[in-house]
């Protein structure tokens, strides 16, 4: 009888910890895992290697971004008080080097996310940048 009962009680906590995810609740909270040479330009959460890229959208169609490392450590965050039109163009794009770009319109910027060993490294200073992946190139000049 006490191992019915034992079985039993990890059963329905097996079951109510998987309910109480936050990750698994819908469809528009998952995670989407992405390869090298994609673009991204839509909110939402996403996995590149070690690696997750967060889009987040506010009520009033502004977006921030956040780079942060396989135990959610914040590696890179967008300032909150210059966020970015959802109206505008932007996209981040994940080149065939792992490095992750960023671009958006509404502030003529272009930077640049790489991992140097253990630290993320960003640069937006346009002279120090590597040359700009030819897709993003031809996603900018649309």
């Amino acid at each position: 009888m006490g191992k019915i009962t034992i079985i039993t009680i990890l059963f329905l906590l097996f079951i109510s910890c998987d309910k109480n995810s936050n990750f698994t609740r819908n469809d528009k909270d998952r995670a989407v895992f992405v390869k090298q040479n994609t673009l991204i330009n839509s909110p939402g959460r996403y996995y590149f290697r070690d690696i997750t890229i967060m889009v987040k959208e506010f009520k009033d169609d502004t977006i921030v971004y956040g780079i942060f490392d396989y135990y959610n450590k914040l590696l890179y965050q967008r300032n909150i008080n210059a966020s970015i039109s959802d109206h505008m163009k932007w996209a981040i794009y994940v080149d065939d080097k792992d490095q992750i770009w960023f671009y958006n319109a509404d502030y003529q910027e272009l930077g640049m996310f790489f991992m140097n060993e253990k630290k993320g490294i960003f640069i937006n200073d346009k002279n120090k940048l590597p040359q700009m992946p030819k897709e993003l190139s031809k996603f900018i000049k649309k």
